[in-house]
C-alpha cells in the first residue's frame, strides 16, 4: 500500500489552479536512462469537475496518434488514474492517457482486462487540450463531476472526502521507452494499473 499523499484544493475559477499543489512523476520504478521532468496540478471545481494540468519538460515529443480511443501510450503520454471509491474491495477506477496531440484513451473497470470505454453520453464535458512548446508540452483535462457519478452513483465531493489517484508519464515503444509514476509502485514488471499503489488524495477548501 501506498503512504503517498496529496491535497487537492476546492478553486472557485481556472486561475486558482495556478495556486494548487505541484505534484513531481518522479517515481523510476522499473529503472530507464531517460527520465523526463514531469510535473502536475489537480483541483476541484465544484459542478464542474477536475481540473488537471500536466507538464513535461521534453522536446518533440513522440505523438504518432490523433484519434480518441488510440493506444496514446505507445507514444509519448502523460496520465491519470482516479479511484472514487477505495474503501470498496476490487473498487473501479479510471483512465484517462494522453499525448502531444490532444488525442486521448479513457477507459474504467476494475483491473487492467476488460476495461470499458465511456458512452458518448459519459463523454459530455470530457475534454482533453494539449499544447505543444519548443522544449515542453503540456497537457489540461476537464474531468465532468457527470461523468464520476455515473460510474460512482452515490459519490458526495465535498471538503474532506477522500479519494485515491496516481500519475503516470510513459513511453511503451522503443526508443526512448520509460514508466514513470507519481506514487512509487512495486511490481516486478511495468505496471500502472495496481489502485494499491495509488496516493491518498483528500479535498480541502
Amino acid at each position: 500500500m501506498t503512504t503517498t499523499t496529496y491535497d487537492v484544493h476546492i478553486i472557485s475559477t481556472l486561475d486558482d489552479l495556478s495556486r494548487c499543489h505541484t505534484f513531481s512523476v518522479d517515481q523510476f520504478n522499473w529503472g530507464g536512462d531517460y527520465r523526463p521532468t514531469t510535473c502536475g496540478r489537480l483541483g476541484y471545481l465544484p459542478d464542474t469537475g477536475f481540473i488537471l494540468e500536466m507538464t513535461c519538460q521534453e522536446a518533440d515529443p513522440c505523438r504518432t496518434y490523433l484519434h480518441d480511443g488510440d493506444p496514446v501510450y505507445l507514444d509519448s503520454a502523460m496520465e491519470a488514474f482516479f479511484c472514487f471509491a477505495p474503501e470498496e474491495e476490487n473498487p473501479c477506477y479510471l483512465n484517462f492517457e494522453m499525448n502531444a496531440n490532444g488525442a486521448m484513451l479513457a477507459c474504467y473497470g476494475r483491473s487492467r482486462q476488460n476495461r470499458m470505454p465511456f458512452s458518448v453520453e459519459h463523454r459530455q464535458g470530457l475534454l482533453c487540450q494539449a499544447n505543444v512548446l519548443q522544449d515542453s508540452w503540456s497537457i489540461r483535462l476537464t474531468l465532468p463531476l457527470t461523468l464520476i457519478e455515473a460510474i460512482y452513483p452515490n459519490i458526495s465531493l465535498e471538503d474532506g472526502s477522500r479519494f485515491t489517484c496516481n500519475f503516470y508519464k510513459i513511453k511503451e515503444s522503443e526508443g526512448l521507452t520509460h514508466f514513470a509514476s507519481f506514487a512509487p509502485m512495486q511490481a516486478p514488471e511495468p505496471d500502472f494499473h495496481l489502485p494499491e499503489y495509488f496516493a491518498c488524495a483528500r479535498l480541502l477548501s
